[in-house]
């Protein structure tokens, strides 16, 4: 089992600014959203081992507050973070560029990196992760990488792709691979 969570909110998030690369701190909001998270983490049936998080401070201090809740230990890696947006990050996210290169997978941002991009910085992370039957792990990131993640694990059509939204500190269940292809065949 994987579980996946987007930060929580930011101010930039509310307000319809892109993040990408910038490293925004979590609102009040955000915060008590974080604290939400470690509550529903604590409940979940096949309990997290592990959390691993995206570099920026908005995904470290969501992932934080999980681990001190739930006593968890906790790591970063560089692969969990946001696309980078390029010249579009910290403007509006409502402009006509912007709205047309996000509906393509494989166009980068000016000065910036595509979603596939971000897909294939991930599978290699996904399939290590995926050996390590040991671990229950939750990464915590962002909406562009878990769009990266939902794809692994459930093909989507591209404008499926694109219209697929994570709300802020919403936990994500998906199964490893490898136990659908491990049936026997009678």
């Amino acid at each position: 089992m994987l579980y996946v969570a987007r930060h929580g909110e930011t101010e930039w998030n509310r307000k319809g600014i892109i993040s990408g690369r910038s490293d925004i701190a979590l609102s009040q909001v955000g915060y008590e959203q974080a604290a939400i998270l470690s509550e529903e983490a604590a409940k979940l049936e096949s309990p997290i081992t592990r959390i691993i998080h995206s570099p920026l401070v908005r995904a470290r201090e969501t992932a934080r507050i999980v681990a001190e809740n739930n006593d968890l230990p906790m790591s970063m890696d560089p692969r969990l973070i946001e696309l980078d947006y390029g010249d579009y990050d910290g403007t509006s996210d409502d402009q006509e560029g912007y709205l047309k290169i996000r509906t393509q997978f494989a166009v980068r941002y000016p000065n910036g990196e595509s979603l596939m991009d971000v897909y294939a910085r991930i599978v290699p992370l996904l399939e290590e992760l995926e050996q390590d039957e040991d671990q229950t792990y939750l990464l915590v990131c962002h909406n562009s990488v878990i769009r990266a993640i939902k794809n692994y694990f459930e093909p989507l059509e591209n404008e499926k792709v694109f219209d697929y939204r994570t709300p802020n500190a919403k936990l994500i269940a998906f199964e490893w691979k490898k136990a659908v292809s491990n049936i026997k065949s009678a």
